[in-house]
């Protein structure tokens, strides 16, 4: 005879390990850690069976990205007298990648992972998500979907902060490029709509973007601010066709309202 218990067996493959709190019903209520059939962890709060309050899940069934096994071997030839501030500046510099995404593989580990609230068994209120490829986004959400305020760290270095609806960028919003320039402006369903785009040297354009964020007002705008002088005009293949002299004018870019500390 099967010494088994075949309803157990089922149960912890379907629904895993869990150590915890467990409510009269015997439902997976208050603080407690489940561990999934597929691989993945969940640590903490649970309300009637479901995820709910403060929790971080670990995506182990992804495994780890490229970006994250480069971390690891750098964690691993750590000179073990750098302070962290030391050891994040450089590995970032020598992995040319940006520094909140060493930062955050040092504070919430190497595995794709999220941490941060549930309501019902859904990513909902504030968290930060670690993606596979080391990416990492850090604000609200609703429904499991970045929603509300909220900045997405870029693996190169880019930094979006802004407004998001069911995932993308949407509202008003800043993505800062690597090399000192800006999006600043109006964002829909991901794309950046209508604003600024400021270059490096302070020089911006103001008008509309294309699906692909390129400027396509016929009557865009470039400022020169260090001049205090503005032109107006349209790009054509990638290059700036003035229509009128240059005129005098004192604007500067719109306050980037959307930055988050």
């Amino acid at each position: 005879e099967n010494q088994y218990d075949r309803k157990r067996v089922k149960a912890v493959t379907v629904l895993g390990i869990y150590a915890g709190r467990r409510d009269e019903f015997s439902q997976r209520s208050g603080t407690g850690k489940a561990f999934y059939a597929n691989g993945d962890v969940y640590e903490g709060d649970f309300l009637e069976g479901k995820k709910h309050g403060q929790g971080h899940y670990t995506f182990v069934k992804q495994g780890k990205g490229e970006t994250d096994k480069l971390i690891e071997k750098a964690v691993a030839a750590r000179d073990k007298s750098q302070s962290d501030d030391v050891f994040i500046l450089e590995t970032s510099k020598a992995l040319k990648i940006g520094r909140s995404i060493v930062e955050s593989a040092i504070e919430y580990g190497l595995l794709p992972c999220y941490h941060g609230d549930y309501v019902r068994g859904q990513r909902v209120g504030q968290g930060l998500m670690k993606a596979k490829d080391g990416s990492v986004y850090k604000g609200d959400w609703l429904n499991n979907k970045r929603h509300g305020q909220g900045m997405f760290y870029y693996v190169n270095g880019d930094v979006y902060s802004g407004e998001w609806a069911e995932g993308l960028k949407h509202g008003f919003g800043t993505y800062r490029f690597v090399n000192g320039g800006e999006y600043r402006g109006e964002w829909v369903k991901g794309n950046f709509i209508d604003g600024q785009w400021i270059m490096s040297d302070g020089i911006y354009y103001e008008g509309k973007f294309d699906k692909k964020n390129r400027p396509c007002d016929t009557n865009g705008v470039v400022h020169f601010p260090h001049l205090n002088v503005s032109q107006v005009g349209v790009y054509k293949m990638d290059r700036w066709a003035p229509q009128n002299e240059i005129a005098i004018n004192n604007e500067v870019p719109i306050n980037e309202k959307a930055w988050a500390v």
